[in-house]
């Protein structure tokens, strides 16, 4: 029987790399794009198809802004598949940035001036919008819509003879300082993309507390990892492509860098997140009743 994957911003860049290297490991997968723009994702399953013509590949069209069409998708992938093995949580997006002359000057003259410079924090700031579901459009498309399309997407995931994966892309550029739980959608700040990917690690740590029992996101069984392990894919000078990890601050005496996550906080978010799904179910239901 085919392996079943979904990989959500399939057409282009990170996502589009993965689904290559996924037909590789496995050339007879079904692999289901899960793309907002479906002539783009035509364009790439005939691609793929080319190269890869034992493998299958489908398309389900799905905008993770819109919590509407996350709904349509979701219902639309339960009667097309019986379960999912592997679920890539990829899509998402970063406002251009613009360069803040302030922090620049200020920081010129600070002790984090290399740290500024080596990682752009605090020089660039950007600028969200709102979703017609009125949420932040970074957070929603980031975190949100992938919360949403987890918790549907629960009865092809849950499988207790053979759990599945979810695996979440998330980003060297989540910084805990970009974060704030009073403010989860970083309404009040101006780098929302580093928020929404350190939410992202939150919500990974705290989906492997609550779903360990169902799904796994690891290919070793839950209990024997440390949850506050980040695995980077990096780049040497030379183009060479390595795997590094940031872990929990007790392996720092190892020289691994230092995921700065708490289970506590985790939670916290999680909980948050299951309010908010309360909230806008609630609002959505209401508009169409009105309709």
């Amino acid at each position: 029987m085919r392996k079943a994957v979904l990989v959500t911003g399939a057409s282009s860049g990170v996502g589009l790399a993965l689904c290559k290297r996924l037909l590789e490991e496995d050339h007879e997968l079904h692999l289901c794009l899960a793309c907002r723009n479906r002539s783009k994702a035509e364009a790439v399953r005939e691609a793929l198809l080319a190269s890869r013509p034992l493998a299958e590949v489908s398309i389900v069209q799905v905008d993770v802004s819109d919590l509407q069409s996350v709904f349509r998708a979701s219902r639309e992938l339960k009667q097309r598949f019986q379960r999912l093995d592997y679920v890539y949580l990829n899509a998402g997006i970063m406002p251009n940035p613009q360069l803040n002359i302030k922090a620049l000057f200020s920081g010129l003259f600070s002790r984090k001036v290399i740290h500024m410079f080596s990682t752009a924090e605090g020089l660039l700031t950007q600028e969200d919008q709102i979703t017609a579901d009125g949420l932040q459009e970074v957070f929603e498309t980031n975190v949100f819509g992938h919360f949403i399309l987890i918790q549907e997407l629960a009865p092809l995931l849950c499988h207790s003879d053979s759990p599945s994966q979810l695996i979440w892309t998330s980003s060297r550029n989540a910084r805990k300082s970009n974060f704030c739980l009073e403010d989860i959608q970083h309404s009040r700040g101006q780098e929302p993309y580093s928020s929404s990917k350190y939410a992202v690690d939150l919500l990974s740590v705290a989906v492997n507390r609550n779903f360990n029992s169902r799904v796994w996101l690891f290919h070793q069984k839950p209990e024997s990892l440390n949850p506050l392990t980040k695995y980077l894919s990096a780049t040497t000078g030379f183009g060479s492509n390595y795997v590094m990890t940031q872990k929990y601050p007790e392996e720092e005496i190892l020289g691994n860098s230092i995921m700065d996550l708490d289970e506590d906080t985790a939670e916290k978010f999680y909980q948050n997140l299951l309010e908010l799904e309360k909230h806008v179910r609630a609002t959505i239901q209401k508009r169409n009743h009105q309709s």
